[in-house]
């Protein structure tokens, strides 16, 4: 990077910083901390909802996988799952907010009592504090890759600086913060990777049908994601991004801080088709890159690289500073998350008579001790797409059939199966890809997590309803 683009980059992390302390002016109750005080229209919640969802596994990740198999890998399925997801919470997001409430664990504890709340809560932070470390680990390619050794100070100081600076802003500012920081970085993402990534790949790489003849030579294709058949991997990446949206605690959320519900279910469908162009972008980006450095030793560093060699000088600083956007914006939203549910949730789960004003004093502490906890984690990921869709499917798993039965079958539906499943949830892909990874039936775990979370809730709710039904 050329000092132009260093400045520029300078300049987005100092103006990170300066929104938090801006939004720090704005926080006076637990509603503002936790909702940004319920008061976010169209432009902030579909900003928030993207920035959110695209993180470092979902850019950097996703263009080192079209690298390596172009249309016939997982981008595809992964933003096709991800976008139709975006599309039905649309559909759920006014029951989300008829219920009033702050956080998804909440909403279920309403239908389902406190052992919900709690469970919920213990799954949703190890959930969250996984992401957290994901995007500080992308934080960390980032680094070494673009700067290299021009810093003049070690990777892991570096990658802590640059921590410090998203886990500042958004314990100063909370989720209104967390939102605004997320519209400008959206903005830059949309404009570096979306808008420049295909256009400067395409005309590098000598036009897209160069690009589709490189892909032939190899047996693969960059148009056709149906090439090597429809697999039970492909749907499990399918249903695994799917089931993200509607099981990321961080989408109730964003309906729940929205001003009404018209915009709350606008959000989510513009965020739906803006997520099939994500994904196009970036399969584009890894393709141009395929031809342009052939034989990287890691993928994963193909948009990186893409960027610092082929991208004009400013263009190059914006579009950096557009991936660390979407690392921090991912970074930020599931700080803040982690945060919320252990001291508002587990606080309230362990001491329902707990003061909110000593809460709210001890949110922003925590959310700096959730941060390093995150930072030291991040030191032990090697590979940031596969684990982030192992904990993508966890979460799914685990929580969508709870939240399912909350809105829609509650009558039918008891708190001891409700908790059962969750867990269930959790602990069934989780054991399976830690052990047997995707040599399982049917080929992938989530499907079996899915199943099993299912099952034991609708089975569960029967006898236990029967239980009471007797005494």
């Amino acid at each position: 990077m050329g000092p132009i683009d260093l400045i520029i980059f300078a300049l987005y992390m100092i103006g990170m910083v300066v929104i938090g302390f801006i939004a720090q002016g704005k926080i006076e109750t637990m509603d503002d901390f936790i909702l940004g005080g319920r008061r976010f229209g169209l432009v902030a919640l579909v900003g928030t909802i993207m920035a959110t969802m695209i993180g470092s596994g979902m850019t950097m990740g996703a263009v080192g996988n079209a690298y390596k198999a172009g249309a016939g890998g997982t981008v595809f399925w992964m933003y096709t799952g991800f976008s139709i997801g975006l599309l039905y919470f649309g559909y759920i997001a006014g029951k989300i907010r008829e219920t009033g409430k702050r956080t998804v664990a909440e909403v279920l504890s309403a239908k389902f009592g406190n052992n919900t709340r709690l469970i919920s809560s213990i799954v949703i932070i190890g959930y969250a504090v996984s992401i957290v470390a994901i995007n500080i680990a992308g934080l960390r390619n980032v680094i070494f890759y673009v700067f290299g050794s021009k810093l003049g100070i070690s990777l892991p100081l570096a990658t802590t600086i640059a921590a410090a600076i998203c886990i500042l802003y958004t314990s100063l500012g909370g989720f209104y913060a967390v939102v605004w920081t997320d519209v400008v970085q959206f903005g830059l993402m949309l404009l570096g990777i979306v808008i420049l990534g295909p256009i400067i790949g395409l005309n590098s790489a000598g036009g897209f049908n160069n690009v589709v003849l490189e892909y032939e030579k190899i047996g693969s294709s960059i148009t056709n994601p149906f090439i090597n058949g429809i697999s039970s991997g492909s749907i499990g990446f399918f249903l695994a991004y799917f089931l993200t949206v509607p099981g990321d605690p961080t989408m109730p959320q964003r309906a729940l801080a929205a001003k009404d519900e018209k915009s709350a279910k606008i959000s989510f469908y513009i965020s739906g088709v803006l997520g099939f162009f994500f994904g196009f972008a970036l399969l584009i980006m890894g393709g141009s890159a395929f031809v342009l450095m052939p034989g990287l030793e890691n993928p994963e560093s193909a948009m990186l690289l893409f960027i610092s060699e082929y991208y004009p000088p400013i263009l190059k600083g914006l579009s950096i500073s557009a991936i660390v956007a979407a690392i921090m914006s991912s970074f930020d939203s599931f700080l803040i998350l982690a945060t919320t549910h252990l001291v508002y949730d587990v606080g309230s789960s362990l001491n329902k008579d707990v003061n909110e004003e000593k809460m709210k004093k001890l949110l922003p502490k925590v959310t700096i001790v959730i941060g390093i906890l995150g930072l030291i984690i991040a030191l032990f990921i090697q590979s940031l797409f596969d684990y982030l869709y192992m904990v993508f499917s966890i979460i799914g798993s685990s929580l969508v059939p709870a939240i399912i039965a909350a809105l829609y079958y509650s009558d039918k539906t008891t708190s001891k199966a409700v908790v059962a499943s969750i867990v269930t949830g959790a602990v069934v892909p989780g054991a399976l890809y830690l052990t047997y990874g995707y040599d399982v039936f049917l080929g992938d775990p989530v499907f079996l997590g899915i199943i099993a979370s299912t099952l034991v809730l609708i089975i569960g709710s029967i006898v236990t309803k029967d239980k009471i039904a007797t005494k």
